[in-house]
């Protein structure tokens, strides 16, 4: 994974802290930061070149949409997702999919296929890398339904769903089905054909379930050995490109390391 690939032109209007939690949020959900990883504060503002103000409250609001999990002591580490967590969500992924599904093949526009169709035709699926196109299908999905109540329901779901559709379980044979299951979803949608477009997405979802909660063990709870720290590499790729800019940081120290 290049630094390309993790990196984005964001607005100056959006804050430090709003960029510190955008670039972890992608770590995160592309699998790069693996659940039950902690996430050091000081080793994060140590390369935005900031205090660890920002890097908190970047961490606060990936709690909130369940990115990260914070414990007294402990600090902060990338949410481990288990077994009834993701079976919970799949369970209601594959009621509202099939319902967005059917919606879109009622009431989809010109640029909500098109959408589709880009995200179906994602080129890295032969990559070993993972690839965002694939989960943004579904994202794209949602939209094209045109049911906002709709949507705000999928979106509550959208992040551990994220995070669990990039598991180990989720290989090179894996993305290629997944692949060919949202051609299946789309071909439907294009035929305005609902009862197959509902049909085709609820066994997508209940296909990945299958494959997640039966290829591979999920941790019973957060409370397993800490992973490596967040540090080297994964966070030279996370900080965004930006001049370093003088800070308690700047010589490489931080002061108020625990």
């Amino acid at each position: 994974m290049t630094d390309s690939e993790l990196s984005f032109d964001v607005p100056a209007l959006v804050s430090l802290s709003r960029q510190i939690e955008q670039h972890l949020e992608r770590l995160i959900v592309q699998g790069t930061l693996k659940s039950g990883q902690r996430l050091s504060e000081p080793d994060i503002a140590k390369r935005f070149h900031t205090s660890r103000s920002p890097v908190r409250e970047a961490l606060r609001r990936l709690e909130q949409v369940g990115l990260v999990v914070i414990e007294p002591r402990r600090g902060a580490s990338v949410k481990a997702p288990n077994e009834r967590d993701i079976a919970d969500m799949l369970a209601i992924r594959e009621a509202l999919e099939g319902m967005a599904a059917r919606l879109a093949a009622e009431r989809a526009e010109p640029e909500d296929i098109a959408r589709l169709e880009s995200c179906a035709a994602d080129p890295a699926v032969t990559d070993a890398e993972p690839t965002l196109a694939l989960v943004e299908f579904h994202d794209a999905l949602a939209q094209a339904a045109k049911n906002p109540a709709l949507q705000t329901m999928l979106r509550g779901s959208l992040n551990l769903f994220r995070m669990v559709r990039m598991r180990p379980a989720d290989h090179h044979a894996r993305k290629a089905r997944a692949a060919d299951e949202h051609a299946a979803i789309l071909a439907a949608i294009v035929a305005r054909d609902p009862d197959a477009a509902e049909e085709a997405a609820r066994r997508h979802i209940r296909t990945m379930r299958k494959q997640l909660l039966g290829a591979a063990p999920v941790p019973a709870s957060t409370d397993a050995p800490d992973a490596a720290p967040l540090e080297g590499a994964e966070l030279r790729r996370a900080a965004p490109r930006r001049s370093p800019r003088p800070g308690p940081l700047e010589n490489g120290r931080d002061e108020l390391a625990e």
